[in-house]
Formats: structure tokens, sequence, C-alpha cells
């Protein structure tokens, strides 16, 4: 990290440290090293019990970002300081207790990626120790929630080669397209699961997932063999690439 991006970092921790709300702040590793890569920017993940101070108050405690955006929907600020984009997610440490004791499955229908940052992540604030605890605990997740993982991605890929089948069918290229996006996603996160492994950022899937210890039988070919966007296969031959994937990845 270039001094630059870590002072930034330093700065907004001590502001919001002092929120009494909060317990940990943790930064997680840049996904570029160059600040005019389009995928360089800060991100800092607060965990927080009761409240945090809203919108407005936020913004005057930041008032050092040239830009502030706040999402009426996620517990979301972006802003750009020094001409470094910032994004803070405030999240409830409710929320990751309730997936970790309770092994609450409505929360990780969106994948693991919650808990890959707690585990990848640096700490910038510790309160009370609880944010160790929960890492050390992520570390020994049961047998039984990787297998709901599995069987949550499994039904979602099975369920999106059906899409598939159906857009290659009737030649619908909005629909194959969306339907092949989301039939990656849910492969990459069945296999992580598979290894017990938390998921990366969606940036990160295609390099990590290949490198996992567990992979079925011809992956990385058919894999790329289904991202290559040119003439070279109709979508009824990806559907087919796609269905032996599926086959492959069922039998591990």
């Amino acid at each position: 990290m270039n001094g630059k991006s870590k002072l930034i970092a330093e700065n907004i921790t001590a502001i919001i440290k002092k929120w009494p709300s909060v317990d940990s702040i943790l930064m997680e590793n840049l996904m570029a090293e160059d600040v005019y890569d389009p995928y360089y920017f800060l991100s800092l993940d607060v965990y927080y019990s009761g409240s945090i101070p809203p919108p407005e108050e936020r913004k005057k405690a930041l008032c050092f970002g040239k830009i502030f955006e706040t999402s009426q929907v996620k517990g979301k600020d972006r802003l750009i300081v020094d001409e470094v984009p910032v994004r803070i997610e405030y999240k409830t440490t409710g929320r990751i207790t309730d997936i970790i004791e309770r092994n609450d499955p409505t929360f990780m229908r969106g994948g693991t990626y919650v808990l890959y940052r707690i585990i990848n992540s640096n700490i910038c604030y510790d309160h009370s120790g609880w944010i160790l605890k929960i890492r050390k605990e992520l570390q020994n997740m049961p047998q039984p929630f990787w297998d709901r993982e599995r069987d949550i991605f499994q039904a979602r890929m099975e369920h999106c080669l059906s899409d598939l089948g159906a857009a290659s069918m009737r030649k619908d290229e909005l629909f194959f397209h969306i339907s092949i996006a989301n039939f990656f996603q849910s492969i990459c996160s069945m296999l992580f699961a598979i290894n017990k492994r938390f998921e990366p950022s969606f940036r990160f899937f295609s390099d990590q997932v290949k490198t996992l210890p567990v992979l079925p039988e011809s992956f990385t070919t058919l894999f790329d063999s289904l991202l290559r966007n040119d003439s070279d296969f109709s979508y009824a031959q990806k559907y087919e690439i796609a269905e032996l994937l599926t086959k492959n990845i069922l039998s591990l």
C-alpha cells in the first residue's frame, strides 16, 4: 500500500472508532497496487452493535472527502479522498454471529465473501477482541456448513444450466448472457464450498478458482472454452460445454 492510501485509512479509522457502537474496523487488501488501476480502491468494513450515526452526521464527520455518497438500501458510504476511491461498509456484529453460531442459511444466499473479508483483511481497530474470536471460529467451520453451501449453489447451478438450455434453443441472446453469468458464479461458489474455502471478490474468481486443490476433470479447459467470447462456439455448443462441466462437478 502506498503512503497516501495508508494515511487515508488511518485518518478514517481515527474518526469512526470514536463512535460508541463501533467494535472493529477492517481494511480489505487492495485489489491493485497502482492508484490508476480501475480495480484500485480502499475498502473498510466497520462492525458495530447498536446503531451508527445517520448519513448526514457521517458525511460531516468524513468531510475531507471530495465526494460523499451513501446507500439508502445498504449500510455503505462512498467517498473520494485525494483522488483515492474509498468504500465503507457498516455491518452488525450480530449478523456475523448468526452466520457462525446459529448456522443461519438466510444470510448466506449470496455466498461467503463476507466471511472471506473477515479472514483476509487487515485489522485497523479492535475494541473488544470480538473480531479475533470470530476469526478463530471461521478457521474451523463444521462440515455441515460447507455441505449446506454446496447444496445451495448446486441447486443454483442446475437451475442456471436449465436456463442456458432454454436460451440456447430460443436463441435469446440477452437471457443466454444473463444465464451464463449466473452459471459461472454458481459453479465457482460451489467449488469454493467443496474445497472449504471462503469466496473472494468476483474480481478474483477466475484466478483463484483454477488453483483450488479439488477440481473436476478438464476443468480449466472447459471453463476457458465457456469464457471465450467469439464465434468459434454457437450457443448450442456452449450449452453442451456447460452441461459437461456440470456433470464433472457433480462427480466430486
